[in-house]
């Protein structure tokens, strides 16, 4: 039972990652999208290829689960992933080998724990493993949208597990979850509009963009006064010139950073560095720059909103400036991350991923940021914080299983990720990436050591027999 399936563990996830499962337009019998219903399929086909039970559950979400008894132990992954984005030396959808580490869009978060898993309860069946609980690996396929996936598989009569642990964040283990809220800020602002006819961001709301695009209205006063900052003659010089020069210093950006074309308006676009949202001290956003250019331009925008936007909101310290900057010692700061973009109706509108700490609501952040941009805003989605006590026999377990395989006695972590923890009671995230390794998550070239991989299933079997036996 022990004997690790190296071999069958790579050859299943190089056909996952192949199965480009970003969340798509709805379609019959497919909610998130077609290839985010095949990603389903292909996991239960292969549950039972395996002679696993598995389910389907409306596309949505589906099950494979080992063993006998009332109650059942939950093992929650997700097959859905961020949109791949620029900058891959690989093409991210063909998983490739190369220096000890697989690489692709999902081999980390989180088609190589779903892979990992499955595998360890093929090999609780094969081994014939005598459990005094069902061990059920659930797979999602919206989690990181905000993870509708699982509260359908709540609402539709889904079994709830006992305890379940999530492979999704870091070892040890993650005890507190800081909250998460989408809020999109709505600024009416009809001089920008009549000279910006579109702007864009990341491509979902949980990430930093790494680019980002204007489109000047064609016979704008933007245009002219662009043209002007370049001499007559649209170019890339305009990066280099006042006064568009103080605003790429001042966002720690170079001239390089940005494009220009001229057919049809000038459009801009900036690039910067991916970063998950919870972390977007790590990344560089291109959505800044862009902002960054038209504060610049002003004089002859004369929007009133542009220029306090990228004075308070594209700053390190915009928490502060915005007030904010909320912290608590069992969950830590709260983060802020300005993803989409986009022009409707007159309005310039900025979605923001907050990360929360205890005692922080969304509407508290949404009321105090607009006061100081004296602006509109909409709660899009918002998750209260996960907290679990250090000293719970689920935490305490898991924790024995990862010191025993690992002699790693660092205690439970605090993050300001989410994960699928908070969506059923006595959950919690474990793993499975080491504290401090670093696998790209939602950037470019997202990697995976093979040895931690397999480090992965030996855990993960351990945990799944401990709690089934519990």
């Amino acid at each position: 039972m022990n004997e690790i399936p190296t071999r069958q563990i790579l050859d299943d996830l190089d056909e996952i990652v192949a199965i480009p499962s970003v969340y798509s337009a709805p379609q019959e019998g497919a909610p998130y999208g077609i290839a985010c219903k095949q990603a389903l399929e292909w996991f239960v086909a292969k549950a039972k290829s395996y002679g696993l039970k598995a389910e389907n559950i409306d596309n949505y979400c589906a099950y494979a689960e080992v063993g006998e008894g009332k109650e059942c132990v939950g093992v929650l992954a997700h097959l859905d992933v961020v949109p791949a984005g620029g900058g891959w030396s690989t093409d991210p959808f063909k998983m490739v080998v190369d220096g000890g580490k697989v690489y692709g869009r999902g081999v980390g978060d989180d088609k190589g724990p779903v892979v990992v898993c499955l595998h360890a309860l093929k090999s609780l069946k094969d081994g014939g493993a005598k459990l005094k609980r069902r061990v059920r690996l659930i797979v999602g396929a919206d989690e990181e949208r905000g993870s509708s996936c699982i509260r359908h598989y709540l609402e539709v009569g889904g079994e709830v597990p006992v305890m379940s642990f999530v492979p999704d964040s870091e070892f040890p283990i993650i005890n507190s979850e800081k909250g998460i809220a989408h809020i999109e800020f709505i600024f009416d602002d009809e001089a920008l509009c009549k000279n910006v006819g579109f702007i864009s961001g990341a491509e979902c709301k949980n990430a930093l963009p790494d680019r980002s695009t204007v489109k000047v209205i064609k016979g704008s006063a933007l245009e002219a006064a662009i043209k002007s900052a370049c001499g007559g003659n649209v170019n890339a010089t305009l990066f280099s010139r006042q006064p568009a020069a103080s605003s790429v210093v001042a966002c720690k950006a170079k001239p390089d950073d940005f494009e220009i074309t001229c057919r049809d308006g000038i459009t801009i676009s900036a690039v910067g560095t991916a970063e998950h949202a919870s972390t977007p001290e790590k990344g560089d956003s291109a959505l800044w720059k862009i902002l960054g250019i038209l504060a610049a331009f002003n004089g002859a925008i004369g929007s009133k909103h542009i220029q306090n936007i990228f004075d308070k909101m594209c700053a390190g310290d915009a928490s502060a400036k915005l007030g904010i900057d909320f912290k608590d010692e069992r969950s830590g700061d709260l983060t802020m991350c300005m993803s989409e973009a986009r022009i409707v109706g007159g309005a310039l509108c900025l979605t923001v991923d907050f990360r929360l700490p205890i005692g922080v609501t969304a509407e508290k952040v949404k009321d105090n940021i607009c006061k100081a941009l004296n602006c509109r805003a909409e709660i899009l989605d918002y998750h209260e914080n996960l907290y679990i006590d250090p000293d719970s026999p689920l935490i305490k377990e898991l924790l024995d299983v990862y010191v025993k395989a690992t002699g790693d006695t660092t205690g439970p972590l605090q993050v300001g990720g989410g994960t699928y923890a908070r969506e059923l009671p006595n959950a919690v995230a474990f793993g499975s990436t080491p504290l401090g390794l670093d696998i790209n998550m939602h950037r470019a070239d997202e990697n995976f050591p093979i040895e931690q991989l397999f480090k992965n299933y030996e855990i993960y079997l351990a945990a799944m027999v401990r709690l089934a036996n519990l």
